[in-house]
Parts: C-alpha cells; sequence; structure tokens
C-alpha cells in the first residue's frame, strides 16, 4: 500500500509511546562503563508492527559503536537488523558505517535480504492509491561507498571523492490482479552497477546536523555484461542547515535523480518513503527523473527526546522538461525522536505524514531522514 492504513499506524503509534522508556533504558544501560570509560557500546530496540499484508512484523535492531580514533574524531556505527512477519516474510540488515585514517576516509555498506510483498502503482507521476499490483520480491543485496579526501590539499579538506558499487540479485513475482494496471514488462534477475561519487560536506554532525552544508554527486553505470540490464543512475543530493533558537534547528534539501537505459521498474527515480517524502511506499510515484524537496524544524526537547515538523514536495517526468511541468505530490508532517545514543546525537524517529492533504502515512527509523 503507498500509505499506511489506519491499523498500522495505530499499532505504530501504541507500540512508540509504550515502549518509548524501553528504548531509553537500553540506550542507558546498554553501555559498558568503566571509572576510565564511559563510551557507549551498543543499544537495542525491538521492532513491532502490522499491515493487511503482512500480518504481525515482529523484529529487533542491534546498533554498535566503536570509539573514535581521536578525541572529537566520528564513531564508526554496524547496524544489525532482523525482522520477519506472521506471513513468512524476512528482512536481514548489516550495514557499517566507518571512518577510518582520522576522518579522511568515509564510507558506507549495506548487505540486504528482503523477501517482502510491496505494490506497484504504474510509472508516471499520477499513481492511483486504490489501484496497485502486489508482487513479492527477494532481494540480495551488497553496495558500498567510500570518500576520500587523500590527495588533495590541506585546505580543501571538505571536498571528498570516491567509488561505489551495488551488486543485487532480485526475483519479482506478481500475484493475481483484476484490474487494468499492466505488468511492467521486465524480468532482470542480477543488476551490477559500478560508479564514482563527489561530495562536499561542512556539517558539524552527520547524524543531527545543526549546521553546514552537504553536497552529493553518485553516478552509477549497470553493465548487461555483469549483469542481465544495461542502464545508468545519477543523483544530485543538496541540503542545507542552520541553528535558529531555543535549540530548534532548520534543514532543507532537494534530491535530483535521473535514470535512463534498460531501467527495471523497481529501479525508477522516485521516493523511498523513509528518508525522502516520507509515509508512501518506494517509488509510489516513479519515472525516468525525480525531484524531491524538503524542508524541516527540528527541536531538542528535554530528557531524550525531540520533535520535528516538516514539509515535502516531490514529482517524477520522463525527462527534465516534463518533470518540471509535472504536478507536485505535498506532504507536511510531524514527528517524535528518542535518543539512543547522546554522545552521537543518534535517535530513533517516528514521523506521521499528511501526504497529498488525503491521506495518512507513518515512517519509522533510524536517523534523521536527511
Amino acid at each position: 500500500m503507498p500509505l499506511e492504513k489506519t491499523n498500522r499506524l495505530v499499532a505504530f503509534l501504541v507500540f512508540w509511546i509504550c515502549t518509548g522508556a524501553l528504548w531509553a533504558e537500553s540506550a542507558d544501560t546498554s553501555a559498558t562503563k568503566t571509572e576510565a570509560d564511559d563510551f557507549q557500546r551498543f543499544s537495542a530496540l525491538p521492532i513491532l508492527g502490522y499491515s493487511e499484508e503482512t500480518g504481525l512484523e515482529y523484529g529487533a535492531m542491534l546498533l554498535l559503536f566503536f570509539k573514535p580514533e581521536y578525541e572529537g574524531g566520528r564513531s564508526t556505527t554496524i547496524d544489525f537488523a532482523v525482522i520477519g512477519s506472521t506471513k513468512k516474510q524476512l528482512e536481514v540488515l548489516i550495514v557499517p558505517r566507518y571512518y577510518l585514517a582520522h576522518d579522511r576516509i568515509v564510507g558506507e555498506a549495506a548487505l540486504t535480504y528482503d523477501n517482502w510483498t510491496s505494490y506497484y502503482y504504474g510509472i508516471g507521476n499520477d499513481p492511483d492509491p486504490d489501484d496497485g499490483r502486489m508482487f513479492d520480491r527477494s532481494t540480495i543485496k551488497a553496495e558500498n561507498t567510500t570518500l576520500t579526501n587523500l590527495g588533495l590539499p590541506d585546505t580543501w579538506h571538505n571536498f571528498m571523492y570516491g567509488l561505489a558499487f551495488q551488486l543485487e540479485y532480485t526475483d519479482i513475482t506478481f500475484r493475481k490482479y483484476h484490474g487494468t494496471l499492466a505488468e511492467p514488462g521486465t524480468d532482470d534477475k542480477w543488476r551490477t552497477g559500478i560508479g564514482y561519487q563527489l561530495a562536499y560536506d561542512t556539517r558539524d554532525n552527520s547524524n543531527w546536523a545543526r549546521h553546514g552544508f552537504y553536497a552529493h554527486w553518485n553516478h552509477l553505470a549497470f553493465s548487461d555484461r555483469l549483469g542481465d540490464c544495461r542502464f545508468t543512475k545519477q543523483e544530485l543530493d543538496l541540503r542545507g542547515y542552520t541553528f535558529l533558537f531555543w535549540k530548534t534547528s532548520m534543514a532543507v534539501g532537494a534530491l535530483w535523480q535521473r535514470a535512463s537505459g534498460d531501467v527495471p521498474f523497481d529501479m525508477l527515480a522516485g521516493p523511498d518513503g523513509i528518508k525522502r517524502f516520507r509515509g508512501v511506499e518506494d517509488h509510489y510515484f516513479r519515472g525516468n527523473q525525480a525531484l524531491i524537496l524538503q524542508a524541516e524544524l527540528r527541536k531538542v526537547l528535554f530528557w531524550r527526546l525531540a520533535g520535528t515538523i516538516f514539509f515535502e514536495g516531490g514529482k517524477t517526468g520522463d525527462y527534465f522538461s516534463d518533470l518540471m511541468r509535472e504536478k507536485w505530490h505535498q506532504s507536511v508532517g510531524f514527528g517524535g525522536e528518542l535518543g539512543l545514543n547522546m554522545q552521537e546525537s543518534l535517535y530513533a524517529r517516528g514521523d506521521i505524514s499528511w501526504v497529498d492533504y488525503k491521506q495518512l502515512g507513518l515512517t519509522v527509523y533510524i536517523r534523521h531522514a536527511f
């Protein structure tokens, strides 16, 4: 479903409120402390939800933290998550985020196994939320992005360059459907992409930025010699942060995506529903190009609690001029956050979105949306 149904929304909200204290206690007591060492080593939290497609969803997440190489440096983290459902669906995720050579080498890797249910609403900017083709997707994926400023002058320390790759095997099976939406014509299995990336980063913190600027360009080329399809993907990610007043900061972001060539329908440009245009199904609207704009106010409240108010807009098109002519999908919302590791400014968040001013959506995730 593109927008979370009421039953799932209520289940997540009740769980979020009732287990808030448990999450915080986990963050407090999970640290391995001595008189000489008060560094928090790990944090753990449960995962619980419900939807008609999956039944009861349950699981757990473990976050490991490693000491920085130097005082004031960034901490390497590893996220582990396992989520299952009463309808025999499973998702396993391992994500290391590493900082090496005194933070001059920055990277993020991910190894995922996903056997889950999704919906396909066609290609274009005007999906019908009541007319979607359900499909089962089984994916094994490994990906990595690494950035460094080694070899650059010291005055250029905010500039970084690097490589990226993505390797995945995906098997998609559509379920029986009685509507008029045509099934996408692709049966690609292996996707192998290799590319480069450039970045400029002046943020004070990557988990909760209160001031600074971030720009990231990513280009991936998928080869039919190493896989079953040939296409390219480009992405330009721009973000700005500033501190306002009363422990409140503002974040704004713009994301442009482009996919060209023999692109599988599930890898077209569009929102992910978690970080970009929250509260919708992954790639609810999709096309060859996508543009997503975001603005958010973030405020520390008390104890480990924080809150957000946000506005998001997004659209897709076949090419740039078509993209500019398409209408905007809009969303307003608010969220609550609970600190899991205050040393790292790492929060778990729950966001409620009013998508296109018609339906509610809910997102529960770790770290900020952007």
